[in-house]
């Protein structure tokens, strides 16, 4: 790493891990790394700025060799923010403010899922992200925040269970999957998932569990995975519309999505040619922090043809 004339850094930034990657200007892979959690919930903490000073530390050194650094942060979502986001960032990791460019992690998520200019992307993996372009260099944001509440179907498995343990939804296998996967009985269910620290983190990984049971025909897994499936077609048919009349790529990944399996993504594909005919199915072509890469490649170019022209 010390010995590069330049290079440029892609960071995905979010709530359960830190993703990095960095390249020479030609192209030349320096490295990789992955870390801990660095989002962000209004003004960058310490703790998110360490994590990413840590990261830059590691892959650029000699800051001067730093041609660009694109950081996908989550958390990054209002725009009257976004001026002293990117200033705290900026002194936090090292960095002069204008090799930075500092957005939100849907963003190097739709950059580097893309393989086409009209895209749609929802990814769900710990969290959904959703993000469109009609053009490259032209993506939005699509409820960053999450305030529209995408329909996940490991948060919704718990109240399911919870009525079918006191006789307001019919018992299928999921409860005991549901209940073996937890570590309790039917008894200690409701304490567990209100009192237990560990809850959280196994409720997040219940998808294989429902999607097992999917396969295996339980009719309350169906019932699950139908209302992800339509909530997840929904979301990009309004982005879609957006985007407006034509052929577009509807992108689905992420974690909880890829767990779903073949069947999950034909499941998605089927419903979508419903309501968009116009749209093809496709699997993200490259991981967020790659597309985090790709937006600083490309703002490095930027800055040298305006360097260029200043000469």
């Amino acid at each position: 790493m010390r010995s590069m004339s330049s290079c440029v850094i892609g960071i995905d930034a979010g709530a359960t891990k830190t993703a990095a990657v960095a390249e020479t200007l030609d192209g030349r892979l320096l490295d990789r790394l992955r870390t801990g959690p660095s989002a962000i919930v209004g003004l960058p903490d310490a703790r998110a700025l360490s994590v990413l000073r840590d990261i830059v530390d590691r892959l650029a050194p000699r800051r001067e060799a730093l041609a660009h650094i694109t950081i996908g942060l989550s958390g990054v979502d209002f725009a009257e923010e976004q001026p002293e986001q990117h200033r705290r960032v900026a002194e936090g990791i090292g960095v002069p403010g204008d090799r930075l460019l500092l957005v939100n992690d849907s963003l190097v998520a739709l950059a580097g899922a893309a393989k086409s200019d009209r895209t749609t992307l929802v990814q769900h993996g710990t969290e959904v992200t959703m993000a469109w372009r009609p053009r490259v260099g032209d993506e939005s944001v699509f409820d960053s925040v999450g305030i529209a509440d995408c329909f996940d179907l490991r948060l919704r498995t718990v109240p399911l269970v919870a009525r079918m343990l006191d006789g307001r939804a019919r018992v299928t296998s999921l409860k005991d999957r549901v209940l073996a996967h937890c570590g309790v009985d039917a008894r200690s269910f409701p304490r567990w998932v209100i009192r237990d620290p560990g809850a959280r983190e196994r409720i997040l990984q219940l998808a294989p569990v429902v999607f097992e049971a999917w396969q295996f025909g339980d009719a309350a897994a169906a019932q699950l995975v139908e209302s992800a499936v339509e909530d997840y077609v929904t979301a990009t048919v309004a982005m879609a519309d957006r985007l407006g009349p034509g052929a577009f790529d509807a992108c689905f990944g992420g974690g909880t999505i890829g767990q779903g399996g073949k069947k999950l993504l034909s499941l998605i594909a089927e419903r979508l040619s419903h309501r968009r005919p116009d749209a093809s199915l496709a699997l993200p072509a490259r991981p967020p922090e790659e597309g985090a890469l790709i937006l600083a490649r490309r703002a490095a170019d930027v800055a040298a043809v305006v360097q260029g022209a200043l000469r």
